[in-house]
């Protein structure tokens, strides 16, 4: 009986992973949003405002959910292409069209969310203190340590998609001569 490589059973499992968090990502979005009143404290835990949520308007929380979704979204689209990164390393097909592409989806995608995340702080910020009286017209705008290592770790994954890029054109070159 032929046994699975541990580099493709990991594949595997990983692929496995990153579907889950696919599908996760906008279902906690989502949910964040629809029982505000119970997980509202996960919405703005690290906002640096103690923001009284309970006044918050529906077009508000509206806004919140659009926030929240559309980085979900695009969040969910780069694990996909991560997702067939893996599903292709565990058929044995490490450099295919499909892994590389998949894998550079993920790193662009990594690398926009750093900046989108950014800018969904920020809009959080200003969409909770419209409704909050003690803090009204507050904006905060963070770059930090977190983002700066985030930027730079995407920055790294966008330059490893290029190189595998790379051996897969080698690879197809290799092949072509023979």
């Amino acid at each position: 009986m032929l046994r699975a490589h541990p580099s493709r059973r990991l594949a595997t499992v990983l692929a496995f992973v990153a579907l889950l968090g696919a599908i996760a990502l906008p279902i906690v979005a989502a949910a964040i949003w629809m029982f505000w009143g119970q997980l509202a404290p996960f919405a703005s835990g690290n906002l640096q405002y103690a923001f009284d949520l309970a006044s918050l308007s529906a077009g508000a929380r509206l806004a919140g959910f659009c926030l929240f979704f559309i980085g979900a979204a695009i969040q969910a689209y780069g694990l996909l292409g991560l997702r067939q990164t893996f599903l292709e390393a565990a058929m044995g097909r490490s450099l295919s069209d499909r892994a590389v592409v998949g894998f550079h989806r993920f790193a662009w995608v990594s690398l926009v969310m750093v900046f989108f995340a950014i800018a969904q702080r920020t809009g959080l910020i200003a969409i909770f203190s419209m409704s909050d009286p003690a803090h009204q017209g507050a904006l905060s705008i963070q770059l930090g340590s977190t983002e700066l290592k985030a930027f730079f770790m995407a920055l790294l994954l966008v330059f490893v998609a290029h190189v595998f890029m790379e051996g897969k054109q080698a690879k197809d070159e290799n092949e072509g001569f023979l």
